[in-house]
């Protein structure tokens, strides 16, 4: 048995939970809402159930496989291997506040293809621009959401 692992899918479990009680009008969509309309929490709702299912399933294998002798960390290329993950993933983050979200998202998906993935420069390139293409028409030509602009939002249009 793994506790860790366990306690940290049922906290997970807990907070999917929360979630799921918070959107819980989905089941009965607010006034005026056209008959059958799932309503605005249909979304957070199934999520969060997607989530808890998750890490319920996750909790059950940590319960009932063998733990193995070795630990996850093994050694510094175990770190090292983490690190190359949690790095980009931070400058990412930090990166919204002058890229937005749409070129951050392209310069770090061509980042992870070319150096993580060891992808052909071209596909790096076409996952760096149809990536947040695709995100742009979804959001904000289909859902007509926002999503943070770059400092350079009037030149550009994201």
């Amino acid at each position: 048995m793994r506790p860790y692992q366990v306690g940290t899918a049922a906290a997970i479990v807990l907070i999917a939970a929360v979630a799921m009680f918070d959107s819980r009008r989905v089941l009965s969509p607010a006034p005026g809402t056209a008959p059958g309309d799932v309503g605005s929490a249909w979304y957070p709702f199934w999520a969060a159930a997607v989530v808890a299912f998750g890490a319920a399933v996750a909790g059950y294998q940590a319960l009932t496989r063998p733990q193995p002798k070795e630990g996850v960390f093994a050694g510094a290329g175990s770190v090292a291997a983490v690190a190359k993950l949690v790095i980009p993933m931070l400058l990412y983050a930090v990166s919204f506040a002058w890229l937005g979200f749409y070129l951050a998202t392209g310069v770090y998906m061509g980042f992870f293809a070319a150096y993580i993935g060891r992808y052909k420069p071209w596909w790096s390139l076409a996952s760096a621009v149809l990536t947040p293409l695709a995100i742009f028409l979804l959001f904000e030509v289909g859902f007509r959401l926002i999503l943070p602009r770059s400092i350079f939002y009037p030149g550009i249009p994201f």
